[in-house]
């Protein structure tokens, strides 16, 4: 059985997943595009062994689309951005639960029996999120990192605040908009404040807010002066760097993700032990695909802030078109093995 099918693992709502399916057809292929969030109701699901030990078998049938995935001819999985579930309405908490567990064992069993190239496999994804681990590694490959405090101790934030001179800025580990979209899952019959919670900048008076941190570990930070930030997206082997003039405006000074400021993006070039730095560091985890943030400050030092291992893109592409990511990601997933 020929390998030659590219999948596509996503949700229904991903412009990510639209503009590579466009290269790809442009590249004279066409992919399987399985959105989570219509398995189960709105595909179905097979896999089968037996004693012979090259008899695994599984196929995904869309039954939107009429496509159908075969477990021998997966060349290549683009592991996006799944969704919860496509369940039932109907179901009681507890069924949800019990379905959505059996649904993610029985996916993560064929996953894990693919033979295939992966962008990227998605346990090294989640062993490459852990911020704290992602700073260890980083310092060990060279990188500088910003003084950072883990806790939940209101005392040693407030020492942590003046040994930064005042200088300290606060960001989730997780989920930017604070649980809302888990919360609504667990129980959709509630709705929840999608609060969303920036990089932000520490004051003194908001010392007196720190006992909260007794709830959950926060991350802080020294605040390191800018003169431009660099998202750094690694794709195979292919390096692609974007400065980012975050300081041109107010709103965007301490975090640039405020996309209804226009602010400059251009290309950026990296001194080759940064980019070194960057490869090595993605490789590592044995990614082929990710994307890290790091700041130039203005005595031209780079200071490594954070690795997203399923990071966005396509907002870079848009204001730098230079850097052509989408057709690099899909000659990838067209090489397969081969990369």
């Amino acid at each position: 059985m020929a390998k030659d099918q590219i999948v596509i693992v996503t949700q229904t709502d991903d412009p990510h997943t639209d503009e590579v399916i466009v290269a790809l057809e442009r590249m004279g292929h066409e992919p399987v595009r399985l959105n989570t969030d219509e398995i189960p109701v709105d595909s179905k699901l097979s896999m089968s062994w037996t004693n012979d030990p090259d008899s695994f078998d599984a196929t995904i049938e869309v039954l939107t689309s009429g496509r159908t995935m075969n477990s021998g001819s997966v060349r290549s999985v683009w592991w996006r951005r799944p969704a919860h579930f496509g369940l039932p309405s109907d179901l009681s908490v507890q069924e949800n639960e019990f379905a959505t567990d059996e649904i993610d064992h029985a996916l993560r069993s064929l996953w894990g029996s693919l033979d295939c190239y992966w962008i990227s496999e998605p346990e090294r994804i989640r062993q490459a999120s852990w911020k704290g681990e992602q700073l260890t590694r980083a310092r060990r490959l060279g990188f500088e990192i910003p003084r950072t405090l883990i806790t939940t101790d209101p005392e040693q934030a407030r020492d942590f605040f003046y040994a930064c001179d005042k200088q300290m800025i606060f960001k989730v580990m997780t989920d930017p908009f604070l649980g809302a979209a888990g919360a609504a899952r667990r129980h959709p019959d509630e709705y929840f404040e999608p609060y969303e919670a920036p990089t932000t900048i520490v004051t003194e008076p908001d010392l007196d807010l720190l006992d909260s941190v007794r709830v959950a570990p926060c991350l802080f930070q020294e605040y390191v002066p800018k003169k431009v930030e660099l998202r750094v997206t690694v794709i195979g082997n292919e390096i692609f760097a974007a400065e980012i003039h975050s300081q041109d405006n107010e709103k965007t000074a301490i975090d640039w993700r405020h996309y209804d400021v226009d602010i400059p993006y251009g290309v950026a070039s990296l001194p080759p032990e940064v980019a070194d730095r960057c490869l090595a560091l993605v490789k590592g985890y044995g990614l082929n695909f990710s994307s890290m943030d790091l700041i130039l400050t203005p005595d031209d030092r780079y200071v490594f802030l954070e690795n997203n291992a399923n990071g966005q893109f396509i907002f870079i592409e848009d204001k730098v078109p230079e850097l052509a990511m989408t057709d690099a990601l899909a000659s990838c997933l067209v090489r397969g093995a081969n990369e």
